[in-house]
């Protein structure tokens, strides 16, 4: 595109699009400046870290899917992409070079900083999301009055994650693969149940070879699908029950360094957010204010934002 057609793209700018995507699902929501119609659609995965491909996928079906709906050009868009994954800059500027000429303007944010603007309507807060993975942000602002960031976990699964879906899962099946090599079978109530999803073909038997070969196609998400057997049965299983308390004390260690030494309200967000909170101790309750939106809001919050930086405010 030369540069006098560009700049003729950006004058004709008259929608925003803000994505959430995750290690679970990705939610687009695309907003006609001028009438204020939304449409949204939502999908799989995009965590960039897990499935770049499948990322990609999943983004330009639900890009061409609100654009369809909504009669318009993505060269009409400002989009800001909030995703799980983003601390490689390599794979964020390969994103970039993907999407760019789809859009006038692209930004990209981890997930957290989309979470974090939502949650008090880019008013300072501290934010600790918990939906596949597990993440922190801060936002506060500094001497100079500049709104600064900062972000605590969100690594990833194989090295973080802990107070996530996803890692509830791991935990589970962990104790899976404990009791079938100590006994040679699962016991506990809820190894029982993790043994039945994973060995569909037969639910009343699980083998090594089950367990492997589940195990060798396994990704986040799937270990995030056995999180709510972890939940069902922690009132009613030891081995739940000790998983969920780990859980807690992670959720809790999450939110104090995020906090850091400030003394900033927290927002809890995610699917796993409104369990967790009411295991939570009754100092870190104390701490907790209701978020005033989610991570597509903030997304959709940084597209206004980034409209007003690149003056074309309607």
């Amino acid at each position: 595109m030369t540069l006098k057609n560009r700049k003729k793209t950006l004058t004709n700018v008259n929608y925003i699009l803000g994505v959430d995507g995750g290690g679970t699902k990705t939610i687009a929501r695309l907003i006609n400046l001028t009438s204020q119609e939304q449409w949204q659609a939502a999908s799989g995965p995009s965590s960039l870290t897990n499935d770049f491909t499948g990322a990609v996928n999943v983004l330009n079906a639900l890009i061409d899917d609100l654009t369809g709906q909504a009669a318009c050009q993505s060269l009409e868009v400002v989009a800001v992409f909030g995703l799980a994954g983003t601390d490689d800059s390599d794979i964020v500027t390969k994103l970039q070079q993907i999407f760019a000429h789809r859009f006038a303007v692209l930004d990209i944010f981890n997930d957290a900083t989309t979470s974090a603007y939502g949650a008090n309507n880019g008013g300072e807060v501290a934010v600790v999301a918990l939906g596949t993975g597990s993440v922190g942000m801060r936002l506060q602002f500094n001497e100079q009055g500049k709104l600064t960031q900062h972000i605590v976990g969100g690594w990833g699964f194989l090295i973080g994650d802990e107070g996530g879906g996803a890692k509830l899962g791991y935990h589970s099946v962990q104790a899976l693969v404990t009791e079938f090599q100590h006994f040679g079978y699962v016991h506990s109530q809820l190894t029982q149940a993790v043994a039945r999803f994973i060995n569909t073909k037969d639910s009343g038997v699980i083998t090594r070879q089950a367990i492997a070969v589940w195990l060798a196609n396994a990704k986040p998400v799937n270990f995030a699908q056995l999180s709510p057997l972890v939940t069902q049965h922690q009132s009613v299983c030891p081995v739940a029950k000790e998983i969920i308390i780990n859980h807690v004390a992670s959720v809790e260690l999450l939110i104090k360094d995020t906090r850091a030494a400030t003394t900033l309200p927290v927002v809890l967000l995610g699917g796993l957010a409104q369990t967790t909170q009411t295991l939570l101790s009754a100092v870190t309750k104390r701490l907790l204010i209701n978020a005033k939106g989610d991570a597509l809001d903030g997304a959709c919050l940084l597209a206004n934002i980034a409209l007003k930086k690149h003056k074309l405010v309607r």
